[in-house]
């Protein structure tokens, strides 16, 4: 246990000397400089308790209370994916939904997970028509949806679910909130269940978006996006500066299956990728929390993965892809989510592909 310490301490260390110029320069090509020291974003990461004090402090509050918190406004958000998976019913208000009826934080409002995506199908029925409906919107119309809901780039927006996989369900719009350009994006460690558990108050009943006229003026955050031409320099070799990482899970990784997708039939990943592990690797048992931060780099810088190179996460579609890559976000390691994952890049054959377990 000791010696696998030590090993992890100097990892990192070295990790950390390459990204500060103190590592052989032929790491990466000329071109593709590996990624600067990131700063972490642990306090994205909170509590009930830090919750509660920020929202019974009214809106917008006070800077400082809780600490981290900017000041500028906030807005809570439930999301689920439910709805619109089992009945294809595209709520604003959560009427009828567990949401209204069974309870929610005080002021929170009610989203629809695949709301942030391009349309028009979803998981629902037959699943999505293409890759190009299961993508989130294109930058300035996913800003534009964020202000109809009352989020601005300069609020604080705290992010909570309810459901069997609560981390994956956050992880995907607190990603795309980061993405879009949001500056202070949080994420409610344990979920709702958590919330009810510390004794916090609860309230019932529909809510409503309060539009504002604009998100303001971002050109977002693009570098938490990946391309397919992203991938492809990788896999080319001209961009050694990043890695592709498949966290799908390990048979998907392998091509024994394609998992839960009904809407496409492809098996495989992409050519060099390496596994990091499921979306449950990173998650509680009940899939409420994250796993400590440390616990990650711990296993990831053990299974050959470090910050200073930049990392692709990809899955089947982009939910949990999105996931990883904020959580890497929070951890300060460079990361981006190749939005479309398996599902775009297999669906173009024109792609190579790797199966079976690499040697």
């Amino acid at each position: 246990m000791k010696s696998g310490i030590v090993k992890f301490v100097l990892a990192l260390v070295i990790a950390v000397s390459t990204m500060m110029g103190c590592g052989s320069s032929s790491s990466s090509s000329p071109s593709t400089p590996a990624p600067k020291l990131a700063q972490t974003h642990y306090e994205a990461l909170v509590d009930p308790a830090w919750v509660n004090t920020l929202i019974t402090g009214g809106n917008p509050g006070t800077a400082g209370t809780p600490s981290t918190y900017p000041g500028n406004g906030y807005v809570v958000v439930y999301t689920s994916w439910y709805p619109r998976y089992a009945t294809n019913e595209i709520s604003a208000t959560g009427a009828g939904l567990p949401f209204a009826t069974a309870g929610h934080i005080p002021g929170a409002i009610f989203l629809d997970t695949y709301s942030i995506e391009t349309g028009p199908t979803s998981e629902y029925g037959d699943g999505y028509a293409s890759p190009s409906n299961s993508y989130v919107k294109e930058l300035s119309a996913l800003q534009a949806f964020f202000a109809s809901m009352g989020i601005t780039k300069d609020k604080t927006v705290i992010v909570y679910a309810d459901d069997d996989i609560s981390t994956m369900t956050a992880g995907r719009i607190a990603w795309a909130l980061l993405y879009a350009g949001v500056n202070d994006v949080r994420i409610l460690n344990g979920g709702y269940k958590a919330w009810v558990a510390a004794g916090n108050t609860v309230e019932t009943g529909t809510t409503a978006w309060s539009p504002v006229a604009s998100f303001g003026v971002s050109a977002g955050h693009p570098e938490y996006i990946a391309t397919t031409k992203d991938v492809q320099d990788v896999i080319g070799r001209t961009n050694t500066g990043s890695i592709i990482v498949d966290d799908r899970e390990w048979n998907e990784f392998t091509g024994a299956t394609n998992s839960y997708y009904w809407w496409f039939d492809e098996k495989g990943r992409i050519p060099t990728a390496k596994w990091i592990g499921d979306w449950v690797d990173i998650s509680s048992a009940d899939a409420q929390s994250f796993i400590p931060f440390q616990e990650a780099a711990y296993k990831w810088t053990q299974s050959g993965f470090t910050p200073g190179k930049k990392m692709y996460f990809y899955c089947g579609g982009g939910a949990r892809s999105a996931m990883y890559t904020f959580y890497a976000y929070m951890m300060g390691w460079p990361a981006a989510n190749y939005e479309g994952g398996w599902y775009l890049w297999s669906t173009n054959h024109a792609n190579a592909r790797e199966t079976g377990i690499p040697q």
